[in-house]
C-alpha cells in the first residue's frame, strides 16, 4: 500500500505564479496541491478548511507578509510547516521568516527538483535552504558563534555536506554510510552545538568557522 501524499497549500497573490508552482508539483506522485490562495485572509481560511501538511507562501501578499501569515497560522495550527517563497535572499525577510517559524526557503525560480525537495523536507519536520540563503543567514545576530571543538571529524563532514545542500541520503551515498548513521551524526552535532534544527546547527558551524560555504 502506497504512502499518503503530502498535502500542500500554495499562497501567492499572482495566479500565474501559483499555477506555475502547482504545475511543477503536480508531476510529483507523493505531493498533492490541495488548494491555492492569494492573501493572508484567504490562506488562513484555506488552511482551516484543508489542514495542509506544508504551506508554500510568498513573502509579499496584499494584506500582509508571509511572515505574518506564518505567525498567525501557527497560532491556528501549531503543527503546520511553512516554506517561504522568495524572489531574492534578503536578510530582513529571512530573519522575519525564521522568527515567525518558517522551516525553509525556496526561490520563485526554483526548478521542480528543488521545489519538491523543499516540500518533502518540510513534511519530514526538516528544514530546507540553499547556499545563497546560508550566506545571508550567517550575518543574522540571532545565530550564536560557537566552538566546535567537541565535534568529531565525521560530524564536521556531515555538517559540511549538509551546508552544500545534500540530503542525508545523498550524504550517505557519498561517504559510504547508511542514511540512519548520517542522521545520527547530524543529531549528535546538533546536540553539541545546542541547536534544535539542522539549519541552526549549520549556520552556527559556519559562524564558528567549523565549516565553510565559500
Amino acid at each position: 500500500m502506497s504512502e499518503p501524499s503530502i498535502s500542500v497549500l500554495i499562497v501567492d497573490d499572482h495566479e500565474v505564479v501559483a499555477l506555475g508552482l502547482q504545475a511543477l508539483l503536480d508531476d510529483e506522485p507523493d505531493i498533492d496541491v490541495i488548494a491555492t490562495a492569494g492573501s493572508v485572509t484567504d490562506a488562513l481560511a484555506a488552511a482551516r478548511r484543508h489542514a495542509p501538511q506544508v504551506v508554500l507562501v510568498d513573502y509579499r501578499l496584499p494584506d500582509g507578509t508571509g511572515a505574518e501569515f506564518t505567525r498567525r497560522l501557527h497560532e491556528q495550527q501549531p503543527g503546520a510547516r511553512v516554506v517561504m517563497i522568495t524572489a531574492a535572499a534578503d536578510r530582513r525577510v529571512l530573519g522575519q521568516a525564521l522568527d515567525a517559524g518558517c522551516c525553509g526557503f525556496v526561490s520563485k525560480n526554483a526548478d521542480r527538483e528543488d521545489l519538491a525537495a523543499a516540500v518533502r523536507a518540510a513534511a519530514a519536520n526538516d528544514s530546507y535552504f540553499t547556499r545563497d540563503v546560508l550566506k545571508h543567514l550567517v550575518h543574522l545576530r540571532r545565530f550564536e558563534q560557537v566552538d566546535g571543538g567537541e565535534l568529531s571529524d565525521r560530524e564536521v563532514e556531515v555538517l559540511q555536506l549538509t551546508a552544500e545542500g545534500l540530503s542525508p541520503e545523498a550524504i550517505a551515498e557519498q561517504i559510504f554510510l547508511s542514511a540512519h548513521t548520517v542522521k545520527n551524526h547530524l543529531r549528535h552535532a546538533m546536540a553539541k552545538l545546542d541547536s534544535h534544527t539542522k539549519l541552526d546547527a549549520v549556520v552556527k558551524a559556519i559562524r564558528g568557522r567549523i565549516i565553510s560555504i565559500d
